[in-house]
């Protein structure tokens, strides 16, 4: 989607409709959808069924602002424009599942779904601070972009603009999770769980409901809701797995699509032959969050309007993430309002301790997690250092360890500051945590699945972020969202505790054994795809840029970053990933870089 209202209606190379005060040029892609009647113009973009629209449209002209607010809220975004007063409404769900993006002077508005392609006409240079928070932290915030003079709408976000094009109203609604634990029993609490997952899923139902099945609990769920939901021949499951990886979930997908007579694809992918320098500038400016992850989706996706895709991505808020380290942490916070002082006296004892944790960290970039679960335990008695360095991994150290330019560190790692006013239990502390999460990693895991989607013409369900579910699932009493059960290791059959019990519970009538008792786990396989190619045209992207007259790399002062990835000859390994990560991101911003620059 892009929208042009423009005051000196010079605008022919889009659709366009005619108004006293401005000219509106438009173009729409894949799903999104032109509606009017006599009171308004509707821009719309959604992931709902066709029916799901179909029935909140069906009444042109008795439909308004509200109905459009009420029907799309939690999933979509759009543009009104009041034909009386010719004002315009831009919205944005209350979840984030959908984005948008805008540029005004004092003479045009431009509105695109796509920040690159706004950025191309719109933008001058990239945003320094964006830059280096995607370097840093892998993820922009909500309402952040990479680009000078680009800004987001943010999640729940509403904007007004007058005829004259002045924004006359700019508020919005972020994620504020502060639900306490409610009285249910256990079994309500279980039988709870499953009806709002259920009825997360109601209304995405199309004639054909395709899930992304790793074989992860999260995944299964979403597969069981829909069995709830619709007869099995209307289900069907895809499953990817990188070519040559040792962490194989396709097996996991295999027994639950078996278990429950269900279609199952598995498409087994190598990108030896399939990305070139070409390719790869030529896609990545089609999604605004570039994740490498759109590689092993590849062209798997049908544009059919009667398709829906399902994808298991969670807030994480009836299924807390907790390690052993995590799990005494939040109990020290709960004790801390009786034993303060002592909490207190320890985390100064431990402060030498840090000290020569943190310089060896910084110096030698260690990986290994014994170390690293050492150094996470010297943190436990300061609970806010413990959250912001575990959490939402602002860690000087590791950054540091990278050596990445940290001259820009301090200013952005505010961001990341957490507030412990007002938390008195330990629900309540990870409420707090996942509206934070929400409006920084989340929204990106939104974006960027929805993005691969919908570039191929699809539309993409993500029901778990449905702000009903979700504060539902705030509600679940903690110890019981935490508890633990016998289960199986990640990727074999040896003996481990596993947790997500409740959600474990809730799906018990249908999941298969094999799934049921399978640990949390996620093949990782970033490292395979640099071997099978990437490596190679990331480097060449890389050294074209450091020759260029206006270099992206020297400008940002990344030689010493990449001076590893430049000198590496041999096979890169697991734990690569995340430097990995960090090296597709400085290629894609080279080529966003470029971009600007073209004439």
């Amino acid at each position: 989607m892009h929208l042009i209202f423009d005051k000196n209606k010079t605008k022919k190379q889009l659709k366009e409709l005619s108004f006293e005060e401005f000219n509106l040029a438009y173009s729409l892609e894949g799903k999104e959808i032109y509606f009017e009647n006599n009171a308004l113009i509707l821009f719309l973009k959604t992931n709902y069924s066709e029916n799901y629209i179909k029935n909140k449209l069906s009444k042109p002209e008795n439909t308004d602002s509200n109905d459009i607010k009420e029907a799309f809220q939690k999933d979509g975004f759009w543009v009104i424009v009041d034909k009386k007063s010719n004002k315009i409404t831009l919205n944005r769900d209350l979840s984030g599942l959908y984005t948008c993006y805008y540029y005004i002077d004092e003479n045009e508005v431009h509105i695109a779904t796509n920040v690159h392609s706004l950025a191309k006409t719109k933008a001058k240079e990239l945003n320094s601070e964006a830059v280096y928070q995607l370097l840093y932290f892998d993820f922009l915030w909500d309402g952040q972009t990479i680009y000078n003079n680009i800004s987001q709408l943010k999640v729940g976000g509403e904007i007004v603009l007058n005829s004259n094009l002045k924004i006359v109203s700019n508020k919005f609604l972020q994620p504020n999770i502060t639900e306490q634990e409610n009285l249910l029993t256990e079994k309500e609490n279980i039988q709870s769980l499953r009806q709002e997952i259920v009825k997360a899923h109601k209304s995405y139902i199309n004639e054909k409901n395709i899930v992304f099945l790793s074989g992860g609990i999260d995944s299964v769920a979403m597969l069981i809701a829909l069995d709830d939901l619709t007869s099995k021949n209307t289900i069907e499951n895809h499953s990817f797995k990188v070519k040559g990886t040792t962490q194989d979930e396709t097996e996991y997908a295999k027994s639950i699509a078996n278990h429950l007579d269900i279609k199952l694809s598995i498409i087994e992918r190598d990108l030896s032959d399939e990305i070139d320098v070409k390719t790869f500038k030529e896609e990545i400016v089609k999604m605004n969050n570039p994740y490498p992850g759109m590689w092993i989706f590849g062209n798997q996706i049908d544009n059919d309007s009667l398709k829906t895709y399902f994808a298991g991505q969670d807030t994480r808020l009836h299924t807390p993430s907790l390690n052993a380290l995590d799990t005494i942490s939040f109990n020290i916070f709960y004790l801390s309002r009786y034993f303060s002082p002592i909490f207190f006296l320890i985390d100064v004892i431990f402060y030498p301790f840090k000290l020569i944790f943190n310089f060896i960290l910084k110096r030698k970039g260690i990986t290994n997690k014994y170390f690293l679960g050492l150094r996470r335990a010297l943190y436990l008695f300061n609970t806010k250092k413990y959250l912001q360095l575990v959490y939402f991994k602002a860690d000087k150290a590791i950054l540091s360890s990278y050596k990445l330019p940290t001259k820009h560190l301090n200013t952005i790692i505010n961001n990341y500051n957490f507030s412990l006013k007002g938390i008195k239990s330990k629900r309540s502390l990870y409420n707090a945590i996942v509206s934070k999460k929400w409006i920084e990693q989340y929204v990106n895991d939104m974006r960027y699945m929805i993005d691969m989607v919908n570039i191929q013409g699809g539309k993409l369900a993500m029901p778990f972020y449905d702000m009903d579910l979700a504060r539902f699932s705030a509600t679940i009493p903690f110890d019981l969202s935490i508890k633990n059960m016998k289960g199986k290791s990640q990727f074999n059959d040896k003996n481990s505790t596993i947790h997500k019990y409740v959600l474990r519970e809730a799906l018990v009538d249908k999941i298969d054994q094999k799934t049921y008792l399978r640990s949390k786990a996620v093949s990782r396989t970033g490292h395979i795809m640099f071997n099978q190619g990437l490596d190679n045209i990331l480097k060449e992207i890389i050294k074209e840029d450091l020759v260029s007259s206006n270099s992206f790399i020297k400008n940002f002062e990344l030689e010493r970053f990449l001076e590893r990835f430049l000198k590496n000859k041999n096979n890169w390994i697991m734990t690569d990933d995340k430097y990995l990560l960090k090296i597709y991101y400085v290629a894609c911003l080279i080529v966003y870089n470029n971009r600007l620059k073209e004439v």
